[in-house]
């Protein structure tokens, strides 16, 4: 996690010298974003080496959600929302804060965002070969950035399209209490990071 931090310093104290960039004017921007990501989020004990990689929240997935950023100058600060592994087992959603920089350089803009958030975990463990009771839910506190890259057209510019990749790792976890249908009582430790990327639209006004 700390390399991946430095790296991001690093992006951004570039941006900020770069003669081409400028800081753009404020506003307000509206986005819905799909994309794809890979979950590493469960740390198994014991007992559960028959949960298949989907049962474990270790395999990639789909994800969707929406945006509102404020704009002013280079600052942005905006919200979150999120919905993870819709249609399959290990249901996520996640509702957060974003704060960073943005920079316009021509038509594009680079945006580096932090974020904080409240992330949910549902359905934890779902495999009913391997598991016969478990949390339905549990909620963690995650951390993450956020880089983008984003172009203004049509009419005034209202009309926005670009993509995100993030990387998110929740600073709290949990212990949680399974029942195996062959081994009896397990446990599992709920807490990890999950990357992606996402292709991004809507307005800005």
């Amino acid at each position: 996690m700390s390399h991946a931090l430095r790296s991001c310093l690093v992006l951004c104290l570039g941006l900020a010298t770069a003669p081409a960039l400028a800081a753009g004017g404020s506003g307000v921007d509206l986005t819905l974003h799909y994309g794809g990501d890979k979950y590493d989020a469960v740390g198994l004990r014991s007992g559960l080496g028959g949960v298949r990689s989907s049962g474990r929240l270790q395999d990639t997935s789909t994800s969707a959600g929406a945006t509102v950023i404020l704009r002013g100058g280079m600052g942005e600060i905006g919200v979150i929302g999120e919905i993870g592994r819709p249609g399959q087992d290990g249901s996520t959603s996640l509702l957060g804060a974003l704060l960073g920089v943005g920079f316009d350089t021509g038509p594009l803009r680079l945006e580096l965002l932090g974020e904080l958030g409240a992330h949910r975990y549902g359905d934890l463990l779902r495999d009913s070969a391997v598991l016969t009771r478990s949390h339905k839910e549990l909620w963690l506190v995650s951390a993450g950035v956020r880089p983008g890259l984003s172009i203004r057209f049509g009419p005034n510019d209202m009309l926005l399209l670009g993509i995100w990749t993030f990387a998110r790792w929740d600073v709290t976890s949990r212990d949680v209490r399974v029942t195996l249908a062959s081994d009896g009582d397990s446990t599992y430790r709920l807490g990890g990071a999950q990357y992606g990327a996402a292709v991004r639209a809507g307005f800005s006004l």
